[in-house]
């Protein structure tokens, strides 16, 4: 059964409560994708170079329009996002879950094109490398997708709780916690990569 429908209330549930755990959900899943793209397209503030001087502080980084138009999009699609939920005499769980799956989905093809193999690469996976310039580690960004992608399933096609202890929902919530670490895992090692050291930002 698709679980599009009100979660059942627990004691102490109100309306704002519910709305607010959804809201933080989707904002999670939305600034993930908000940092994808600036990542896969680097889309970094822009360092000025200025004159010699004796101080030993770098200028602030200038964002380029690139980097403010796609922030100001993701700004206005969550507010009218959270406006519709939020104005509507009944809150909409169907065009909820279908925004967070487009978002999420969005997101993880992403990175599933990140993590293709140097022959069909799409991005230069590192500024001032070629495209297939592919360390080890870019695999580990497939494997999460996969993963979550399979975990979140459990979400979408819920069943009755076994013995009234495990449902689908606790099971999605124990399958995400070894995802986050293997996907924190390849994060820092995204970000140590050396090619960074050639690349300021």
């Amino acid at each position: 059964m698709l679980g599009s429908g009100p979660p059942s209330f627990t004691l102490g549930d109100l309306a704002i409560t519910e709305k607010l755990d959804y809201f933080s959900a989707a904002l999670t899943i939305f600034y993930s994708l908000y940092f994808t793209v600036i990542r896969l397209f680097h889309l970094y503030p822009i360092q000025q170079k200025t004159r010699l001087t004796l101080s030993t502080r770098d200028p602030p980084a200038e964002k380029s329009l690139t980097h403010m138009g796609w922030s100001l999009l993701c700004i206005l699609v969550y507010l009218c996002h959270v406006s519709y939920l939020t104005l509507l005499p009944r809150f909409d769980y169907v065009y909820n879950i279908i925004f967070n799956m487009v978002i999420g989905l969005t997101h993880n093809a992403l990175w599933l094109l990140y993590s293709l193999p140097p022959s069909v690469s799409v991005f230069r996976r590192f500024p001032g490398r070629p495209k297939s310039y592919r360390p080890a580690f870019v695999s580990k960004a497939g494997i999460f997708v996969a993963l979550t992608t399979t975990a979140t399933a459990l979400e979408l096609f819920d069943f009755p709780p076994f013995k009234r202890v495990i449902d689908a929902h606790s099971l999605w919530h124990l399958a995400t916690a070894p995802i986050a670490v293997l996907w924190y895992d390849f994060l820092v090692q995204d970000a140590r990569d050396e090619s960074w050291r050639d690349h300021r930002v």
